[in-house]
C-alpha cells in the first residue's frame, strides 16, 4: 500500500516538475517577446527601405536612359530653331532698317517744314517790327524727333514689329522680345517703343 502511494506521489511530483519547467521555459520565451517584436519591426522597416531604394534606383535608371535618348534630338532641333530664329531676326532687322530709312526721310521733311515755318514766321515778325530770331525756340519746339514720329505714325498708324503675331503665350512672347532686343536699340525695348526707334533730329 505504501509503495502504491509513494509511486503515485512520485508520478505527480514528476508531472509538477515538468509543468514547472515548462512554465519557466515559457516565461523565459515570453520575456523575449518585446525584443523580438522590436527586431521584427526593425527588419520590416529595413526591408521596406531596401525595396524603396531598389525601386527608386530602377526608376532613376529608366529616366536617365530616356533623358539621354531625348537629348540626342537636341542638336538637330537646335539647328532647326537657330535657322528659324535667324530668319526671324533678319526679317525684323530689315523692318527696322526700313523704318529708320523712313525716319531719316521724314527728318528731311521735318527740317524743310521747320525752315519754311521759321522763314515765314521771321518775315511776319519783321513786318511787326520784332526780332525774327525771337520765334526760333517756339518753332523748334514744334519740330524734331516727336514730330518725325508723328509723321511716321500718320503714314502707318498701326505699325508694330509683331503686328498680326499671336504673342499671348509666354514662351512665344519671350522669344519674340529676346530677338527684338537684338534688333532694336537696347535703350528702346519693345514694350517702351512698339513703333520702333528713329534718328534724333535737331532742327
Amino acid at each position: 500500500m505504501l509503495n502504491t502511494h509513494t509511486s503515485g506521489l512520485e508520478e505527480k511530483l514528476k508531472r509538477a516538475e515538468d509543468a514547472a519547467n515548462e512554465v519557466h521555459r515559457l516565461e523565459s520565451l515570453a520575456s523575449q517577446a518585446p525584443l523580438l517584436r522590436a527586431e521584427m519591426a526593425k527588419a520590416q522597416r529595413q526591408a521596406e527601405r531596401d525595396a524603396n531604394r531598389k525601386n527608386a534606383i530602377e526608376r532613376a535608371k529608366r529616366a536617365i536612359i530616356a533623358a539621354a535618348k531625348k537629348q540626342g534630338e537636341v542638336p538637330a532641333t537646335l539647328e532647326t530653331v537657330s535657322k528659324m530664329v535667324y530668319s526671324l531676326y533678319q526679317t525684323l532687322k530689315e523692318i527696322d532698317n526700313h523704318r529708320k530709312e523712313a525716319a531719316q526721310a521724314m527728318a528731311i521733311v521735318d527740317r524743310m517744314d521747320y525752315e519754311e515755318e521759321l522763314e515765314s514766321g521771321g518775315e511776319e515778325q519783321q513786318e511787326l517790327g520784332r526780332d525774327p530770331k525771337s520765334i526760333e525756340f517756339l518753332v523748334a519746339s514744334r519740330h524734331g524727333q516727336a514730330r518725325i514720329k508723328q509723321l511716321l505714325d500718320q503714314m502707318d498708324p498701326d505699325f508694330s514689329y509683331l503686328r498680326g503675331c499671336e504673342v499671348e503665350e509666354p514662351l512665344r512672347r519671350d522669344v519674340a522680345n529676346f530677338i527684338l532686343a537684338h534688333v532694336i536699340s537696347p535703350a528702346k525695348s519693345p514694350r517702351e517703343n512698339p513703333n520702333g526707334p528713329g534718328p534724333r533730329q535737331n532742327p
